[in-house]
């Protein structure tokens, strides 16, 4: 069994989430967006002890409009209770049919044949008393009446603990019990404790790391060394011994550690490793076969992920909203050339709010100089300028749309970009969109026939070294193309950008300051 699913209302940052867990799932999202908030809900429940958590003052979620002095008192209770609601579910069929009878009868079938386990953890404020319940649901969402409920949620905390590491930092306690030998195969001693050492100090606090004697660098490649044999570990024994040894670290002489399902959270994991490290903890991780939930900024650990593993956590004034790819929403095709585009090439865009899609190089250029000229800090904004010519337009479009990124289209004027119009006319709903809210044509060729039409003939003249003919008009397509091979289009768009700064703004052609005003308006939904 696994943690499926968790509905979140009212806790710290999180006014409302619905978040469905994967057995390795990857969490980005800007700060005060809720994803320590998600972490905390989930390390203070199952905290892997006797204790049940209570809630406390300071775990009420509160919105500006809760500080407002308002006449309906009820309204401002009930927006105060917190509910959190974590969804069990089996792994395979009929996995528990002939264990655990503490809360078999707890077990809810489904349609898909995995039975599901409801439990939900609720506050209540009574005057200045914050009372928690801990109770299970029944199919319709109904409280089951359980003698042995305390039991069976002891019995759940402790079988499925959240281990979090975060900040650089492990909780003491549980580092107090790492062990200072390794009793299994002599061969792997090296390795193993490496990773101990490592934990060590890495994670304790750092007043008492200049005390450790160690050498980062050689336990490095002792990880790396052990990355290499289990990759090579064709039976799994390695593994095995590996899971063996890691749950000594989080549980002091574990009764019984095949019956721990632990689930590990790495929060902001690689803010402190240098990208080779970060790739070595990262590969080490997939050989643990347990639920992982990692969140990160950083682009390095980004481009190793699958982008199905990815999700992106978004926060609007009234809900925060988990997007993640689901099966079906890209063809294996589209994936794979998407996969190369964003994961490989530009994982900086799946930290961005906003993408303007755009053909080619010379328009990330022009649009990235125009921004300046109208002290527009895209960084600042959260919009990246991406070029769709290789992955596809379409499949960065559903993707944008999968993940909760705005998005918004240039394209030429010629037939290619014509096609391009289309489809994003077949992708916008317009019962809630429209495809001007989302797509500029230019009403020329390309972006360089467009300028030079716009008044700026003089810059492509002069990068061209052209010699005017007497009795002879300009030839605008010979002049275009030997100032792009003359020159190189970063150089295209400066030289543009320069002239438009000497003329003044009133030079940037209404287009594009129509566009860019289309633009922040997307990406200040967010």
């Amino acid at each position: 069994m696994y943690l499926r699913q968790l509905d979140i209302t009212n806790f710290r940052g999180i006014k409302r989430l619905s978040i469905h867990f994967k057995p390795n799932m990857v969490l980005i999202g800007e700060n005060a967006w809720g994803q320590s908030s998600l972490l905390s809900a989930l390390s203070l429940v199952l905290n892997g002890s006797d204790r049940l958590y209570q809630f406390v003052e300071q775990d009420l979620h509160f919105s500006p409009q809760d500080t407002q002095d308002t006449q309906d008192t009820q309204d401002t209770q009930d927006t105060q209770d917190i509910t959190l609601l974590f969804c069990f579910c089996e792994q395979k069929q009929r996995e528990y049919r002939d264990k655990h009878a503490l809360y078999r009868h707890l077990l809810i079938p489904h349609q898909d044949g995995l039975q599901r386990l409801y439990l939900r953890v609720s506050s209540e404020k009574q005057g200045d008393n914050l009372t928690t319940s801990y109770t299970f649901l029944n199919e319709l969402g109904e409280v089951v009446a359980d003698k042995n409920n305390q039991k069976i949620v002891q019995y759940l905390i402790k079988h499925y603990p959240v281990y979090r590491f975060r900040d650089a930092r492990l909780n003491q306690a549980k580092m107090a019990y790492l062990p200072l030998s390794w009793q299994g195969d002599e061969s792997l001693k090296h390795e193993f404790m490496a990773v101990g050492r490592l934990l060590q100090y890495y994670f304790l606090d750092r007043q008492h790391t200049a005390d450790y004697d160690v050498d980062p660098t050689l336990l490095w490649e002792q990880l790396n060394s052990l990355c290499l044999r289990l990759r090579q570990d064709r039976s799994k024994y390695i593994q095995k011994q590996f899971i063996q040894f890691l749950s000594t670290l989080f549980l002091p002489q574990p009764k019984n550690p095949q019956a721990i399902r632990p689930i590990i959270l790495f929060e902001d994991l690689g803010a402190h490793l240098h990208p080779r490290m970060v790739s070595i903890v990262w590969e080490l991780s997939q050989y643990l076969p347990i639920q992982r939930i990692t969140t990160t900024n950083s682009v390095e650990l980004i481009s190793q992920v699958n982008l199905p593993d990815v999700c992106r956590l978004v926060r609007y004034s009234d809900r925060t909203v988990a997007y993640r790819l689901r099966h079906g929403d890209m063809s294996k095709e589209d994936l794979r050339r998407l996969t190369f585009h964003i994961r490989h090439n530009r994982s900086l865009a799946l930290f961005s709010k906003m993408w303007i899609l755009v053909e080619g190089e010379t328009e990330v250029w022009v649009l990235s100089e125009l921004a300046k000229l109208l002290d527009i800090n895209l960084s600042a904004e959260g919009i990246r300028i991406v070029e769709f010519a290789q992955a596809g337009l379409k499949p960065l479009i559903k993707y944008a749309k999968a993940m909760g990124i705005e998005w918004y289209v240039l394209t030429d004027g010629d037939e290619a970009g014509h096609k391009y119009a289309n489809v994003v006319r077949e992708l916008v709903d317009e019962l809630t969109d429209s495809v001007s809210n989302r797509l500029t044509t230019l009403p020329r060729p390309d972006i360089e026939h467009f300028f030079y039409t716009e008044g700026f003939a003089d810059v492509f003249i002069k990068l061209a070294h052209w010699q005017d003919h007497p009795h002879q008009p300009r030839p605008m397509r010979k002049i275009i193309q030997r100032a792009i091979q003359r020159t190189s289009k970063p150089d295209l768009a400066i030289a543009l950008s320069n002239e438009m700064e000497k003329q003044g703004v009133s030079s940037i052609p209404l287009l594009f300051k129509r566009l860019f005003s289309k633009v922040l308006n997307l990406s200040r939904t967010q």
